[in-house]
């Protein structure tokens, strides 16, 4: 049983029932997302990747002289409610700038 316990106690409080909230977004709404996370109280523990290049479902943002513009990546591991938060913030950030392309991703995330 301590097995068990132990595990838990190691996974945090969620048990291990921990989400990958997984955010690629435009530089240009990175001050949006950053501000959204302070005043909704959320992704205080997150990683973040700048200068991602990529094409996805709005104009690709590759960082070169055709498509100049860049990506930005944030990756948050958290309880299923606040995957839920963010996933609403990112909804929020896509209806207010349609063009700039936001993607979220969640999925299930295992510590090892």
């Amino acid at each position: 049983m301590k097995d068990k316990k132990d595990k838990k106690e190691k996974a945090g409080e969620n048990g291990g029932k921990l989400k990958r909230v997984e955010l690629i977004f435009s530089a240009a709404v990175d001050e949006d997302f950053m501000d959204g996370f302070k005043k909704k109280g959320i992704g205080a523990h997150y990683t973040k990747i700048s200068g991602v290049t990529g094409a996805g479902f709005s104009n690709p943002k590759l960082g070169d002289s055709v498509w100049p513009q860049l990506n930005e990546m944030i990756v948050v591991y958290c309880s299923k409610d606040e995957a839920e938060k963010i996933v609403g913030l990112a909804k929020d950030l896509r209806e207010k700038y349609p063009m700039e392309g936001i993607a979220c991703f969640v999925s299930k995330a295992k510590p090892r």
